[in-house]
């Protein structure tokens, strides 16, 4: 064994945690290592000085005391706006899918028995009209949600 490894069995040799049989190497180590002779000296000292201290008890509101110091958590409390916040969201979602769905309900209607149904078209700039108050709503709800929950953390 190495110096570095009876010095790790030094305070346990100290507080005589050892078994006798590593005892005895440690003990036929620190006859021949000034070193380790002065890391003992250390270590026995600083156990004994720790050993005579006197052991303070904590009063009985000592807990109370401790838990009432901790930093409160925040509720976090969730905006009734998120759910609008979804709406554009979903609307652009209905958009970009709106050929296989437009398929999908005209082969289940076709399924059915004498049931007229048109799907509507739509041009261009319906297109572009859609998507752009779908977007416009989107800015204006992401931004009032953000705008609240700033509030909420500013009044915390």
């Amino acid at each position: 064994m190495k110096c570095e490894d009876y010095q790790g069995l030094l305070q346990d040799y100290v507080t005589r945690q050892l078994d006798p049989a590593r005892r005895r190497l440690v003990d036929a180590h620190l006859l021949e290592c000034a070193d380790c002779q002065r890391e003992l000296a250390v270590l026995t000292a600083l156990v004994s000085a720790l050993d005579h201290q006197p052991v303070s008890e904590p009063s009985a509101a000592f807990a109370e005391k401790v838990l009432a110091n901790l930093p409160r958590q925040r509720a976090f409390v969730p905006s009734p706006w998120w759910a609008l916040a979804l709406a554009p969201v979903l609307a652009t979602l209905a958009f970009l899918f709106r050929t296989p769905v437009a398929s999908a309900l005209s082969r289940l209607l076709d399924r059915l028995p004498n049931v007229p149904v048109q799907l509507p078209s739509f041009t261009a700039s319906q297109v572009a009209l859609f998507v752009a108050v779908a977007l416009g709503f989107g800015l204006l709800v992401s931004a009032g949600a953000a705008y609240w929950c700033w509030q909420v953390w500013l009044r915390d």
